[in-house]
């Protein structure tokens, strides 16, 4: 029998499962020893990340419209918050604010990171830190993203009622604000089809900031019944700094003030135009004078006697009563003249008939050809009232020794025989010249200008058609233009300047500019808010010219639709942009291209820009009008003095003041304004003036209006066009991007 052993295989197998059991749960457990420690270090990680953008928002974008330069804050950090344990959730440090400069642009853009750090410690007793960083960049918002903008919604222009208020016709399409207080109408409502802004500082000041007139809240809401009404904080107005700095950053500045307060001249102003075409623009000054415009000045041409002292004087010469020395001229008491000049105009006659006279207090200036060297003095006639005398064929001007003053060269007098220049800067005082037409303070003044307190202000009438501007009669710049730039008036020749590679910013240094034609390019145009200048007829009175930007014709993008409509960014959009940032108003001039006499010739004007009138508006020039009861100074008396230039019904075509004028009944409306951009005003400008009003006809004179916001704007603002900033003079900052930094520095 066959006798079977059977060997035990039971403990083997035990021990080989406890084993691999033993192994599934070291892995187990070392594999929840790992998710345990990742969680951990998971959730550490987004602490870090809460707190680095807790210092993000408590710091970096609370101090990034403050900054002037790159800065660090806080490199020692601050603990932030409790998590559920009641420990800190971690700390914010080294927050970093910068600004650069956006890419093909002239507007900054401002940085801030913030890191933040917090800790963990592992199953195994390490200590781990994790830090992680974040940033957010942010752009200021400029003053081009309003469709409408006023700081007082009140009006502004000639024969002024205080009214103005949002009607039936006013369709607005994009962001409106005012720091004012709005008003309806009572006979129709408005549509707005944008965010409508209005002020804290307004409702404290009006106690609700609108007067809804026939209006509700209903014109608030939109499509989905949501309201559009905000209110936010007050925008400072004007924009000086923003301003300054457009300037500042000029690409090409135009000098309109270099013929102002020269010694012994009188002042002298200059217009600029700015003509846009393909490739760049043409440019040219003309010369003009702002009646009331006094006689010239007795102006005597001699050589400088140096080699005589007392009565004793060359032919054609003058002297001081001593010679230069030491820097000075010395004691000199009086002025001693030949009777005939180096022109060979007799003075002695003049001086012996009494018809050139000094009077007491006259300032003399003798100046050399190019004004480096200049002798001034105030004139002594206290003992019989005319300081001039005459001893034969030599003349004597006495004068107060104190007053005595020379200017030139150190240690350096005048030559002999060097051409000077005498003139009695006096002299024309109180006498206006017969030769110039319109010569009344009247007709372009609406303070009083016996008042030498006073000036013109941003809201009274304001002038462009100066002589330069009729010096081709009835041919004018627009059907001949070479009798224009080519006259006697012009200051500097026409001249094109190429619209370069970059954008360009245009600055009118002291003066009122002219802005017409095809834009090509990336363009800004500031002014000066107003420029001082001695009254042509009384040295002693100091006026001001106004910043205006005057519109004389369609002003358009290249790439713009036959009706001036830009193209849509959904569709494109455009590569051209035009800011026009005048210190005063911009004002549609009164000429034939813009509808002129009712539109007889043309009607309507084209615009395409973002427009910003820092103390006026954007107003049409409807005091220069030919209405036939509504076109002079006095016709809106005694309620609305000064509505009207009393030139309308000569100009457009030109026609001398010696003629009657032609009117057009009570029709002088021009057509329609066609806008694409965007309009920021001090206050509201009139564009249409009728019945009722101080202008109390019907259908009046003006234009329509048909505003529409150019959203390229949102995306390609102007050269410098201003920033905004709130009342504690911050920039007004909106997020541009905001993310996790991967490196330092680095988004």
């Amino acid at each position: 029998m066959f006798n079977q052993k059977n060997k035990g295989s039971a403990a083997p197998l035990a021990l080989l499962f406890t084993l691999v059991s033993m192994s599934f749960t070291v892995a187990y457990l070392k594999n929840s020893f790992s998710q345990s420690a990742m969680e951990k270090y998971r959730y550490t990680e987004w602490k870090a990340l809460y707190a680095a953008e807790a210092g993000l928002n408590d710091v970096g974008v609370v101090v990034l419209p403050y900054i002037v330069s790159d800065t660090l804050l806080i490199p020692d950090g601050v603990v932030y918050g409790k998590d559920e344990n009641n420990l800190p959730i971690g700390m914010y440090k080294d927050i970093a604010c910068s600004t650069q400069l956006i890419p093909n642009t002239t507007r900054k853009e401002y940085v801030a990171y913030s890191t933040g750090v917090a800790d963990y410690v592992t199953p195994s007793g390490n200590n781990v830190s994790i830090e992680r960083r974040v940033y957010t960049s942010m752009v200021p918002q400029g003053f081009e993203e309003f469709m409408y903008f006023t700081h007082e919604e009140l009006p502004i222009g000639p024969g002024n009622t205080g009214v103005v208020n949002f009607g039936s016709g006013d369709e607005l399409e994009g962001k409106v604000h005012t720091n004012g207080n709005m008003t309806f109408s009572n006979y129709g409502c408005p549509d707005f089809s944008g965010e409508v802004n209005i002020t804290f500082e307004a409702i404290e000041q009006y106690g609700n900031a609108i007067n809804w007139g026939g209006c509700n809240d209903d014109i608030f809401e939109d499509d989905d019944g949501n309201t559009i009404l905000d209110t936010v904080s007050q925008i400072i107005f004007p924009p000086d700094n923003s301003a300054e700095i457009a300037r500042s950053n000029a690409t090409r500045t135009f000098i309109a003030d270099n013929k102002l307060f020269r010694s012994g001249k009188k002042d002298t102003l200059i217009m600029t135009e700015i003509h846009f075409t393909d490739g760049g623009y043409w440019a040219t000054q003309w010369l003009y004078n702002i009646p009331p415009i006094g006689t010239p000045p007795a102006e005597f041409s001699y050589v400088y006697d140096s080699s005589n002292v007392g009565l004793a004087v060359n032919p054609t010469g003058l002297h001081l009563s001593q010679i230069y020395e030491e820097g000075s001229y010395g004691l000199s008491a009086f002025l001693t003249m030949d009777g005939t000049t180096t022109d060979g105009v007799n003075v002695a006659s003049l001086v012996s008939t009494s018809e050139l006279t000094i009077d007491d207090g006259d300032l003399i200036v003798i100046r050399n050809e190019d004004n480096s060297k200049v002798i001034s003095f105030t004139a002594d006639g206290s003992a019989t009232g005319n300081a001039i005398d005459i001893f034969g064929e030599v003349i004597v001007v006495r004068f107060y020794q104190e007053t005595l003053n020379y200017v030139g060269p150190e240690g350096e007098g005048f030559n002999d025989d060097e051409p000077v220049t005498f003139v009695n800067t006096s002299a024309s005082s109180g006498d206006l010249d017969e030769g110039v037409e319109w010569n009344s303070s009247l007709l372009y003044h609406d303070h009083d200008t016996e008042d030498a307190s006073t000036y013109c202000e941003a809201g009274g009438r304001q002038h462009f058609d100066f002589d330069y501007w009729t010096a081709g009669g009835s041919c004018d710049i627009f059907n001949c233009p070479d009798e224009i730039y080519n006259s006697e008036y012009v200051y500097m020749g026409r001249t094109f300047f190429s619209r370069g590679n970059s954008p360009q910013v245009i600055y009118i240094k002291g003066g009122q500019v002219l802005v017409r034609g095809t834009v090509d390019g990336q363009y800004t145009i500031v002014t000066d808010d107003y420029t001082e200048y001695r009254r042509h007829d009384d040295n002693s009175i100091i006026d001001r010219v106004w910043g205006n930007i005057w519109l004389i014709d369609d002003v358009i993008y290249q790439d713009s639709f036959s009706n001036g409509q830009v193209i849509h960014p959904q569709n494109g959009g455009t590569n051209h942009v035009l800011g026009l940032i005048a210190g005063g108003s911009v004002i549609i001039a009164n000429t034939r291209p813009n509808g002129a006499r009712g539109g007889q010739y043309s009607s309507h004007i084209k615009i395409n820009a973002a427009i910003l009138a820092m103390n006026g508006g954007f107003i049409s020039h409807y005091w220069q009008n030919t209405l036939f009861d509504y076109h002079n100074y006095n016709d809106g008396w005694p309620n609305y003095p000064a509505i009207g230039d009393g030139r309308g019904g000569h100009r457009n075509h030109y026609r001398p003041d010696d003629q009657s004028g032609i009117y057009t009944g009570n029709d002088d409306i021009r057509g329609t304004v066609y806008l694409w951009g965007s309009i920021v005003q001090f206050r509201r400008g009139y564009m249409k003036r009728n019945y009722p009003g101080p202008y109390n006809v019907s259908p009046g004179v003006g234009y329509d209006k048909n505003y529409h916001y150019d959203w390229n704007l949102r995306l390609k603002p102007p050269p410098y066009f201003p920033d905004l900033q709130s009342t504690n003079n911050t920039v007004i900052l909106k997020m541009a991007s905001y993310g996790e930094a991967k490196k330092q520095y680095q988004d």
